[in-house]
């Protein structure tokens, strides 16, 4: 109740607290036990083959396969990409060792995550910048794809993002975001979406497959959260990783928000 109050009624506020725990998160040694910060993705309930993953992967293979599910649906060749709240920057590495565009750049407003990822993550055509998803610094038409995953939630004024993003993709870009909101609030979320002047090519609710994921991914969460963060804050942390609050065991949860996949296209 209090985060649905926070998001609805104070979003800066709540922008404020996550960008705290984020940064909390950001300044532990986490090493690469944590490369993405997602709920993660899964269609293996649903009887399909899972993606084939090099070992060093199979770690992470939930929350990869929510960028894998999104990032699929554009053609990445010789593309130019930008993705907004990079974080930690598992899903940028991942794209360019398996879409293989000709660059891509990921920008977050947490220089430590910054750091992380350029420590971390050296591929050719692969960078990092700081920087404020509603104050893109990019010259217009810049970008043939911009990503954003689990991200938008948490920015105090969506239209402004919105708006960079469509300013800063060429003709024929692709935008690919997923992300998730209250029910009550999904319908101005998708209005909101719609004003940006984008042809919609998919919308998807990935609900199940997110809490499916979830499930399946229970175990590696909770003992994320137990190795790393000291007991007095563990509470706040199952409920960050997706875990319902105080009961790591109990039942998984989105707070009554729905997950939705998103492909639009700049004419």
């Amino acid at each position: 109740m209090l985060n649905k109050l926070l998001f609805h009624r104070f979003p800066n506020l709540k922008s404020l607290l996550t960008r705290v725990q984020y940064e909390f998160i950001s300044a532990l040694n986490l090493k690469r036990d944590v490369l993405f910060m997602n709920f993660g993705y899964t269609d293996h309930h649903e009887g399909r083959e899972p993606i084939r993953l090099d070992v060093d992967d199979e770690l992470h293979r939930y929350p990869l396969q929510l960028y894998h599910h999104v990032a699929r649906h554009a053609d990445w060749t010789n593309a130019n990409a930008l993705e907004v709240s990079s974080g930690r920057g598992g899903g940028a590495s991942y794209i360019m060792r398996r879409f293989k565009p000709r660059s891509y750049v990921g920008v977050d407003f947490s220089t430590r995550a910054i750091e992380f990822c350029r420590s971390h993550h050296k591929i050719e055509g692969l960078s990092f910048e700081h920087g404020n998803a509603e104050d893109l610094k990019f010259p217009d038409e810049t970008f043939d794809i911009v990503l954003n995953v689990e991200a938008s939630l948490y920015y105090p004024n969506l239209d402004k993002f919105l708006g960079h993003v469509k300013r800063v993709l060429k003709p024929g870009g692709y935008f690919l975001y997923t992300d998730l909101r209250y029910e009550e609030k999904v319908d101005e979320w998708h209005k909101q979406l719609k004003d940006i002047g984008l042809k919609l090519i998919k919308e998807e609710d990935i609900t199940d497959n997110v809490l499916a994921a979830l499930e399946m991914d229970r175990a590696r969460r909770i003992h994320l959260v137990d190795t790393y963060i000291p007991a007095i804050l563990r509470e706040q942390f199952y409920h960050f990783a997706g875990l319902k609050a105080n009961t790591p065991g109990g039942n998984l949860h989105l707070e009554h928000r729905r997950y939705w996949v998103f492909v639009m296209q700049k004419a």
